[in-house]
């Protein structure tokens, strides 16, 4: 008679749980379904593109009534006495309702975007950094009418001083979702006479009502 050797695991009853193939696939299948269970909640959670569309439209708007462009063209005139009683109230109150405006606005430098704020902030040692990194000089340099930045004229956004800067128009069109290439000029054809921005915000200071808004 001829024996024939069998596995004791054939023989003898084994527990589903002591298989740890069966367990690990058993695992692996309850956290696949953790996993999507999750997926689906979180995705219930997420805005919807009305609601995505209107939070978009909300921003534009206060962007569009908040920001200040500051540099040094910008008169102080506003609250000058000028002699009469009744100028002198008119403009006091103009100038206390623009220094309450003044004190809510977005303040960035005319002609950058908002995603070079804080670039345009001295750091602590009181300096810019140009946006290329190539070199650093005193924060009061910026804006003086000289160009130091010679590599990208990252230092001179509101004049006409570096060739090859580059001036952000005010006007900035976006899709709801923020994507969308940014709409600059060349920081050599500032004040020109010769409007390049569709709003008109390259020529602040060269026949300002020349400029018509053409921004669709």
């Amino acid at each position: 008679m001829r024996k024939t050797w069998v596995k004791r695991e054939n023989i003898y009853y084994k527990p589903f749980y002591k298989d740890k193939s069966k367990m690990l696939l058993l695992l692996i299948f309850l956290v696949g379904i953790s996993f999507i269970a999750y997926q689906a909640f979180s995705l219930n959670r997420l805005p919807s593109v009305q609601q995505l569309r209107r939070k978009h439209k909300q921003m534009m708007q206060s962007l569009g009534s908040k920001q200040r462009d500051v540099d040094d063209f910008d008169g102080n005139g506003a609250g000058e006495d000028k002699g009469g009683i009744g100028v002198g109230f008119g403009v006091g109150v103009n100038a206390a309702v623009a220094a309450t405006e003044d004190a809510d606005a977005i303040k960035i430098i005319r002609g950058t975007r908002l995603f070079d704020y804080d670039a345009y902030k001295p750091n602590y040692r009181g300096h810019f950094k140009c946006l290329d990194g190539s070199k650093e000089i005193p924060f009061d340099h910026v804006n003086d009418n000289y160009c130091d930045c010679e590599a990208d004229g990252s230092d001179e956004p509101s004049t006409n001083a570096c060739a090859n800067g580059r001036f952000y128009c005010k006007y900035q069109k976006r899709h709801f979702t923020g994507r969308g290439l940014d709409v600059w000029v060349w920081t050599s054809r500032v004040n020109d006479n010769v409007c390049d921005c569709c709003d008109g915000s390259d020529e602040w200071t060269t026949h300002p009502t020349k400029c018509q808004n053409s921004c669709a």
